[in-house]
């Protein structure tokens, strides 16, 4: 061993972990991003109620923060996220893809438009699920490598 050469790069498993480090921090930030992304249209619909702010905004900043959803799912692979939380990342989306939907059947079954409101607790529900499983895995991998 060379008096130059970094400990870390005597061992290839420290440099695979580096290698996806950055797609455990987009994962991170992506989960809380969306998480935010839903109190945002929370707030948007009860703008839409109470001060007439028109349903377009709410609608139209669904597809703003919406595209995190997939990239989530992109991330939860090249992160290596661990299973059930993958699993859960890929419900999340498919949930969001259902939210767009909902609405659209206002005039054909009613029942199932309205469920749009269930469905979003559930969203929000599992996005605070899946972005604190993400904190606590991303502090337990990033713990041990950031102490000397």
């Amino acid at each position: 061993m060379t008096a130059g050469r970094s400990v870390t790069n005597d061992h290839p498993m420290p440099s695979a972990a580096r290698g996806i480090g950055p797609a455990r921090f987009g994962f991170l930030a992506a989960a809380w991003l969306f998480v935010a992304g839903v109190v945002v249209q929370v707030f948007l619909v009860g703008l839409d109620i109470f001060g007439e702010l028109g349903g377009a905004v709410h609608r139209d900043f669904a597809y703003v923060y919406g595209w995190l959803a997939p990239i989530m799912v992109l991330l939860s692979g090249a992160a290596r996220v661990p299973t059930g939380t993958r699993r859960l990342t890929i419900v999340l989306l498919v949930l969001f893809a259902a939210q767009t939907v909902l609405p659209s059947l206002r005039n054909q079954v009613p029942v199932l438009a309205a469920l749009h409101a269930v469905n979003a607790l559930a969203i929000f529900a599992i996005g605070i699920v899946v972005a604190r499983r993400a904190t606590e895995w991303f502090r337990s991998e990033a713990g041990p490598a950031a102490t000397p």
